[in-house]
């Protein structure tokens, strides 16, 4: 389903509940009376990249809802956790998000061989468990890869993603 400019639903769209702690902020930031008057969808498409939500579970080999997006001019990260779109006087379209705090610690001042600064994998604290924000979709920059090891604090993610995988 078209949502506009270059921004598409990919899959089926649900009305009411997201089965979230969050509904009754979704509902006054639309201006929405009711939860039934909000659309979800799991997938979105923007230009020729596809962008996951958390709720989406058909992928599971790896992590593809970490985001990038802007935010007062910076990039940051975040985990998609859906899509809606809220039936208003205008067509509301946004995604709900987890936002990640950056490490402070730096990951790697340049490059031994090409000499530049890394600046493509950002070092990343988990989100906390209820923040969670809602962007306009003309805010998200592009979908991330991001990873986890065990024997660290931090996730790493990583921006230039192959965008030509499958499902």
């Amino acid at each position: 389903m078209h949502l506009k400019d270059e921004f598409s639903a990919v899959g089926a769209l649900k009305k009411g509940t997201p089965c979230a702690p969050f509904e009754d902020d979704l509902m006054v930031h639309l201006g929405v009376e009711s939860i039934e008057c909000i659309t979800f969808f799991k997938r979105l498409q923007f230009g020729d990249a596809i962008f996951h939500s958390q709720m989406y579970k058909r992928v599971s080999r790896r992590n593809n809802f970490t985001i990038a997006y802007s935010q007062g001019g910076c990039r940051v990260m975040a985990k998609l956790k859906f899509f809606l779109v809220g039936e208003t006087s205008r067509m509301t379209c946004g995604a709900v998000i987890a936002p990640m705090s950056m490490f402070s610690g730096a990951l790697c001042e340049s490059h031994e061989v090409m000499g530049n600064i890394v600046n493509h994998i950002v070092p990343l604290h988990q989100p906390q468990k209820n923040r969670f924000d809602i962007i306009p979709l003309e805010d998200i920059i592009d979908v991330c890869l991001y990873t986890k090891f065990s024997d660290s604090e931090v996730g790493y993610a990583a921006h230039f993603p192959n965008h030509l995988e499958k499902d």
